[in-house]
């Protein structure tokens, strides 16, 4: 099978004129294209497929969501830690903590 332009020019004019009977050269050729154009279309069919899929997706997260996000993982992270020693989870109040006992320090010219 030649991928010459003769050849494609002789299959395509065997179609137009209602040929009945074919060449092998002419039928594994015209398989061929067949078969390469049913390849192509699934081919960009999956690309068009992936840049949907792609373009649908927000990969953006805005400085809120991003906070928002560690955040939750912070405090996703402290509740197994809590329930792993055995003890209550009690979220953090803020503000500066004891180095050594890891308590907030309620007066900090204590800890000083």
């Amino acid at each position: 099978m030649t991928g010459e332009a003769g050849t494609v020019l002789k299959a395509a004019a065997a179609l137009r004129r209602g040929q009945q009977t074919y060449s092998g050269e002419q039928v594994a050729y015209l398989m061929h294209l067949a078969y390469d154009s049913g390849r192509t279309a699934t081919h960009l069919d999956d690309i068009a497929a992936t840049h949907a899929n792609f373009a649908g997706q927000n990969w953006r997260l805005t400085y809120e969501q991003w906070v928002a996000a560690q955040l939750d993982e912070m405090d996703r992270a402290a509740r197994a830690r809590a329930e792993r020693e055995g003890r209550p989870y009690r979220p953090h109040p803020g503000g500066a903590v004891d180095w050594e006992t890891g308590q907030p320090i309620q007066r900090l010219e204590i800890a000083a």
